[in-house]
């Protein structure tokens, strides 16, 4: 099947899984995650991650420009993230008070408080200037190429950091930030406690359950699945569960057909906050053509999830595991 390329990157968009799904009785013939399997998984959402420190820079340090040459940063008073979800990880480093902007989607303690450079997922190069960046943090996709490009002929230090659309990613990612910062050992810090959460939460049991993660802005007439490599597929993985988009055999993103839904009949729809608003609510979601004849539908197995973390791949990857976790939980409790 056809992969579709999200507009404003839909892999690097962050969601938290928040726990208020709606759940009803539910037939036998199609329990989601039997009751004999014991998920290696707390049943309850960890706590937002807590900052380390403020760790002292050791500065200058050389490390490779977003043009693949190597740039000395002498100075980060003043660091704007344009990389999806960098900011969370410049906060949990103990710098929260260096961010001068932040992209759209990277959410921490007092992330409203910073402005937001890309608030329409285009850079506002001017609010980004204005801001007197020391560094600014990309990443290695051709999102915002063309605003990286003028930074660079600006002079203004601009280093990426990897892309992460798995959970093996976010480690290199920390690391990544956290030497573009002067402050490696603080990221080898903050990415063996990441490592250690999700050790915990991270299940080594499988179901044969179906989640599918639908990405939809009805106002804009998108519905789309995710399938392998949409980020969401990790996530999934992680839980012991399936990626009904994966099963599918999508790459990244397709269109929703209301013939492909029905063929892959998710046990789960896994949706955004923005997104679930789009469309009207879970009731019209759950409406929607294919939609309304799957076994999610008929047992009301719908997660509402914060666009923000949950494709953030960062130091609240555990906490959106486990929170996932409780609700797959309860939807085996009420079988």
């Amino acid at each position: 099947m056809q992969s579709h390329k999200l507009p404003g990157k839909v892999t690097s968009l962050g969601l938290a899984i928040l726990l208020i799904t709606s759940c009803s009785s539910v037939d036998d013939s199609s329990q989601l995650i039997s009751t004999n399997t014991k998920l290696q998984i707390s049943s309850q959402c960890l706590d937002n991650p807590k900052a380390l420190p403020r760790p002292v820079a050791d500065l200058p340090v050389t490390v490779t420009s977003v043009s693949g040459e190597s740039l000395a940063i002498t100075a980060i008073d003043r660091v704007i993230s344009l990389a999806p979800g960098a900011a969370e990880i410049v906060w949990a480093l103990g710098l929260g008070d260096v961010i001068a902007g932040k992209d759209l989607v990277s959410s921490y303690p007092g992330s409203d408080l910073a402005p937001t450079v890309n608030p329409g997922h285009d850079v506002a190069l001017e609010t980004l200037l204005s801001l007197n960046p020391d560094l600014v943090i990309a990443d290695t996709s051709d999102e915002n190429s063309d605003a990286v490009q003028k930074l660079v002929e600006l002079g203004i230090p601009v280093v990426a950091i990897p892309e992460a659309t798995s959970i093996s990613e976010i480690s290199p990612r920390i690391v990544a930030v956290a030497s573009a910062l002067g402050v490696k050992a603080a990221g080898d810090e903050l990415a063996s406690e990441t490592k250690a959460k999700l050790s915990l939460v991270n299940s080594t049991v499988k179901s044969d359950t179906k989640i599918a993660f639908l990405y939809l802005r009805g106002n804009a007439g998108v519905y789309l699945i995710g399938g392998k490599g949409s980020g969401a597929d990790s996530i999934i993985s992680s839980l012991g569960a399936k990626d009904a988009g994966t099963v599918l055999g999508i790459e990244g993103f397709a269109p929703l057909t209301a013939e492909a839904l029905a063929k892959a009949n998710p046990d789960v729809l896994l949706v955004m906050d923005e997104g679930l608003a789009s469309v009207g609510g879970i009731e019209k979601l759950l409406a929607l053509p294919g939609v309304s004849s799957t076994s999610a539908a008929q047992n009301l197995a719908v997660i509402q999830a914060d666009d923000r973390e949950l494709l953030a791949f960062g130091p609240q990857t555990p906490k959106v595991i486990s929170c996932l976790a409780a609700q797959l939980a309860s939807f085996s409790e009420s079988t």
